[in-house]
Order: structure tokens, then sequence, then C-alpha cells
């Protein structure tokens, strides 16, 4: 079983997913703390929760932490005594690795590679020999705003690349950047166009051998005639009969204005005022 301790550090950051309000209320609840204590903790600093740990319990108090929607780490306490947990100063090695990347993109100009990869190599080894043997001897502090974490004679120098643009014109704005020989011929859509001509005005546009023949009705007009204007076209025999209605007159009038007529009256209640506290002034 090791006999490391380990310390549970919080900076400030929240699972994704997580509301910062809620996380606030979570961790109160847990560490029985006012609202001010808990603000403290969401300062930007590294700030130990909880010190001295086994690694069972450590990572037990990580899983309930993270539930709760605080992002923490796990920290051996031997590496916190030798490493400070607020650091501001940036290694040598991811400043020399993106040197690297930079070298390695002007690779086409190789004697300007060449001078930038000596030149990194040899800051490198100067670092190195600058750089103390005993980690207890740094002294780590927290830079201004803005300031560059590198001295000027720990900066790599990359050469820079010259690139020929004069083959590189600019084409007006919201015009088509390629040519007319460069441009795909648009396809032309195939249009059937049927041979039609406008007839003249009364024209048949139907010809003889397209019309149908359509059987003529045979009348009988030797039974019709004119009626005078205004006669019945029907005679009295033909029409239907037609039930008479009888219609009852009721023996009604009309009633003066203002009189009963009997109709239900609605159940008002009278209400009586108390006029104890009133009397009538002089």
């Amino acid at each position: 079983m090791s006999d490391k301790q380990f310390d549970i550090i919080f900076r400030g950051d929240i699972v994704f997913g997580h509301q910062l309000s809620d996380v606030k209320a979570k961790l109160q609840n847990l560490f029985k703390a006012d609202a001010a204590k808990i603000d403290a903790l969401f300062s930007g600093r590294p700030v130990p929760l909880k010190r001295g740990l086994d690694e069972v319990s450590a990572q037990k108090y990580k899983e309930a932490l993270i539930k709760a929607g605080a992002q923490v780490d796990i920290v051996v306490v031997s590496d916190i005594k030798s490493e400070p947990i607020v650091k501001s100063v940036a290694p040598v090695e991811p400043v020399l690795s993106l040197a690297q990347r930079l070298a390695q993109q002007a690779e086409a100009d190789k004697e300007a590679a060449g001078k930038a990869a000596r030149q990194q190599e040899q800051t490198a080894q100067e670092a190195v020999s600058r750089a103390p043997t005993n980690k207890d001897q740094l002294s780590w502090s927290l830079a201004p705003l803005g300031s560059d974490l590198l001295q000027q004679t720990e900066k790599v120098f990359v050469e820079p690349i010259s690139v020929d643009t004069s083959a590189i014109s600019l084409r007006p704005e919201g015009g088509n950047i390629l040519d007319v020989s460069e441009q795909a011929p648009a396809p032309r859509a195939q249009v059937i166009a049927p041979n039609f001509e406008i007839a003249a005005v009364g024209v048949d546009l139907i010809s003889a051998d397209e019309k149908m023949e359509l059987p003529l009705l045979e009348l009988e007009l030797s039974d019709w005639t004119l009626a005078d204007l205004g006669n019945d076209l029907i005679s009295q025999s033909e029409k239907p009969p037609v039930a008479t209605q009888t219609i009852q007159t009721l023996d009604v009038g009309l009633a003066p204005v203002g009189t009963d007529l009997g109709q239900l009256k609605p159940q008002i209640k009278v209400v009586i005022p108390d006029i104890s506290g009133i009397r009538l002034a002089d």
C-alpha cells in the first residue's frame, strides 16, 4: 500500500454542462460554508480543498466534487513541495517546439531552415546550461500581465521566408476570380418547341375529320305554338295541387304603455340602510 499523500486542488473550473450558480450551491452544502467563502474559491488561483489524503480517499473526494460540478485535480504532496502550484513562467520545451514547427514550415528554403535549426540548438544548449540542477532552488513568481516570459537570449530567431507574390493579383470585389477560358461552359437546355401557328379570327380550330358526329334530335313541331305575352305556359291540369293553409287570427291587441303584462318579476331584496348616524345640519 502506497504511503504517499495527496491533496485535492481546485482552480475554479466547473464540469462541462453544469451551471456556475448550481455548482456554488452544491459546494456550499458540501463544505457547510457561507456564500462568501465559496465565491473566494473561484478567484482563478489554485486552492487546496483537502490535504494529506491517501489515494483511495482522494479519489472518493474527487468523484464527489466532480459530481457536484467542480473540476478538481489530485496532486501528490511531494510534487507540491518541490514544484509550486502557481506557475507563470513558461517552460523552455514548448517554446522550442513552437520554433521547430515554424522551422518546418520553412523547409522549402533549405539554407534558412538549416540556419534556424542550428541557432535553435545553440539556444537550447545555453538554456540547459543555465538551468539549475536542484528544483528546490527555483524561484517562481507571477509576471505582470502582458509581460514576455522569455529573456532575449532564450528567444529563437526564425528567419522570415520571402514569398514571391509577383504572379498574384487582385480581382474587383464581387467579380469572378476565374478567367473566361477557365470557366466551364454552361449546359444548354434542350427545348422542344412544337410547330404551332396562329389561326385567323373565326376559323374553326378542328378539322372536319376530327369532329365527332352527334345524333340529331327529332322534334315534332306540329304541336308547338307561341303563347301570348303574359299567358301561363302551364295548363291548370298540369299544375300540382297546393294545400291551402288555414290562418287563425287571434283576438289580440296592443296594450297601453306601462301596462303590466303579467310577466315574471325578479325577487329584489329590499335594503334598509342604517341612518342612525346621519343627522341634518342646521
